[in-house]
């Protein structure tokens, strides 16, 4: 603890001008971040709504994606070694609650008392949900046939598990997303609306006052 203390950003250059065997693993790591030789970026998701990844599935992931081999031929075979699934967890501090419903506000005509504000009360454009799941998946293999194969990888991946459609899941396995139904449907892209063309109607009369 009392050296962890004294750790400073000069271990950086300590680690990377050393000759110690044991940190040779260490060295490489910096010299591949000074050099750019990082993992590659395979693309993000997320579960579908009311679903989460648990805790205990982590680790298990990287084998699921190099599992979720597509139908169409790939040049590279891939290993769970291969893959990294980062799982990022966001929300408001409560999970799935709200954490203004803990809050009280105070009016200026009773600075005593103090009252709860209903969301009503405030705006029709406060978020419904207050907790996401952002999944992540790198690619430790570099070359472009590597990286390709882990795309394909990763959007098949996707259509098994059904998470939400990698944004360029189009573009990196156009042979693949056909074959989820619902990723085509562009008539589903929101389910808030108070019914058929509801928002277009709003943005039609939002564009007559504006520009009336």
């Amino acid at each position: 603890m009392v050296a962890y203390t004294k750790l400073t950003d000069a271990i950086f250059q300590q680690i990377l001008n050393s000759s110690e065997p044991e940190l040779e693993p260490a060295r490489e790591i910096l010299n591949n971040i000074i050099c750019r030789k990082l993992y590659k970026w395979i693309g993000q998701t997320q579960p579908e709504a009311e679903t989460t990844i648990r805790a205990d599935e982590i680790d298990g992931l990287n084998d699921q994606v190099a599992a979720a081999i597509p139908s169409t031929p790939l040049e590279v075979q891939l290993a769970p070694e291969d893959f990294i699934v980062n799982v990022i967890q966001m929300d408001y501090g409560m999970e799935k609650e709200n954490p203004i419903n803990k809050v009280r506000f105070y009016c200026k005509n009773s600075p005593n008392q103090a009252i709860k504000i209903r969301k009503d009360q405030v705006s029709r454009l406060l978020p419904e949900r207050f907790t996401e799941q952002l999944i992540q998946v790198y690619c430790k293999k570099t070359d472009e046939q590597s990286v390709e194969a882990a795309r394909k990888h990763f959007v098949q991946w996707c259509i098994n598990r059904n998470f939400t459609k990698p944004r360029d899941g189009d573009i990196v396995a156009p042979e693949l997303t056909p074959l989820k139904p619902d990723w085509n449907d562009q008539d589903s892209d929101s389910d808030d609306s108070d019914g058929p063309g509801y928002g277009n109607v709003n943005s039609h009369k939002a564009k007559m006052q504006l520009f009336k």
